[in-house]
């Protein structure tokens, strides 16, 4: 069975149904943008199983625990399997869905028209928030890792604190275990710190006692692992991953997906180092998968601020990658 695995990124986050729901409404409209309404209806129909490997709750526990005024956006309630209840209101997210939909295409003419009409943060806030942690984490593990990093960000937390990083795997390796076992054809779909968690999971399937059954002769590979917004390029980042530390003959996953593409956006602050096939160009010369691409596209997601009412660009979001007809036509050649 085809089955499409999700795995969002960073950040706080709507209710697991609702983050589901809009992730699956974002690919069925990019299917249907770039003309290939068979597999959209396949995929609303449930004939291509599409799954959600869900940890928002987690990542607002830690955003809300650094900052009030984040903890103050969580007013909706998560789901009763959820410990953490608080979560981010989906209505704002179906309002910039809205907004973004209304775009007939996304290239680079409709993505300067968004930047006319929002307010461009591309280089503010955030991203100067990322480049700060990319900064630290850049030594971190290698000459301070008894000493607590200054940084206060899920996607650091995770990086740098085992249970969490744990618990976070964890959301993952249930879902996609399974369903290789089950046999099914799957596409692995990530963004941002999903890009991480999935990572390290491909790895420990690769290596860790405990799934030896997946390294059995013949065992089923993910068929596309489909990276968005990917942060894997930064030499930090990569410096922190559960391979950092092993031996040069046991780093890097193996055998566990055939094609990997990569997905970047114009602009994308935490994805600006982009070429995946040159950072992992060992993983191709040792035949460890099939082929590693990247993609560059136009990301069109826009938003009205809640505080002060101005719309505001923001090309890493995950959503406006999903419905982006470039990234769907990826989709589309795995779903066939």
């Amino acid at each position: 069975m085809k089955h499409l695995i999700l795995v969002h990124g960073r950040d706080i986050k709507p209710a697991g149904s609702a983050l589901a729901n809009l992730a699956k409404r974002a690919i069925v409209r990019g299917l249907q943008r770039t003309g290939r309404v068979d597999i959209a209806d396949s995929i609303e129909s449930g004939a291509v199983k599409f799954t959600s490997a869900y940890y928002g709750d987690i990542t607002n526990r830690i955003e809300a625990s650094y900052d009030a005024k984040t903890a103050a956006l969580l007013t909706a309630q998560n789901e009763p399997i959820y410990d953490f209840k608080p979560c981010f209101p989906a209505g704002a997210l179906d309002a910039a869905f809205a907004l973004t939909d209304a775009l007939r295409t996304f290239n680079k003419a409709t993505y300067r028209h968004v930047l006319d009409i929002a307010e461009d943060w591309r280089f503010l806030d955030e991203a100067i928030h990322a480049a700060s942690m990319f900064g630290e984490l850049l030594t971190f593990g290698l000459v301070n890792s008894l000493v607590e990093v200054s940084i206060k960000w899920d996607l650091a937390v995770y990086l740098t604190s085992q249970r969490v990083g744990s618990d976070i795997r964890a959301r993952l390796q249930d879902v996609l275990k399974q369903a290789l076992a089950e046999g099914d054809d799957v596409c692995l779909v990530t963004h941002s710190m999903g890009c991480m968690v999935a990572y390290d999971v491909f790895w420990k399937y690769s290596f860790r006692s405990e799934y030896e059954d997946r390294r059995e002769d013949g065992a089923n590979p993910v068929k596309l692992w489909l990276t968005l917004g990917c942060p894997l390029g930064e030499i930090g980042i990569r410096r922190n991953l559960l391979d950092a530390v092993a031996l040069e003959e046991e780093k890097y996953p193996r055998n566990q997906f055939l094609d990997w593409i990569n997905v970047h956006a114009e602009d994308d602050f935490i994805a600006h180092a982009q070429s995946m096939r040159t950072a992992f160009s060992s993983m191709r010369s040792k035949h460890y998968c099939r082929s590693i691409t990247d993609k560059k596209i136009y990301n069109c997601w826009h938003y009205r601020d809640a505080s002060g009412g101005q719309l505001v660009s923001n090309p890493h979001d995950l959503y406006g990658y999903l419905m982006n007809q470039d990234t769907a036509k990826i989709i589309a050649g795995w779903a066939g």
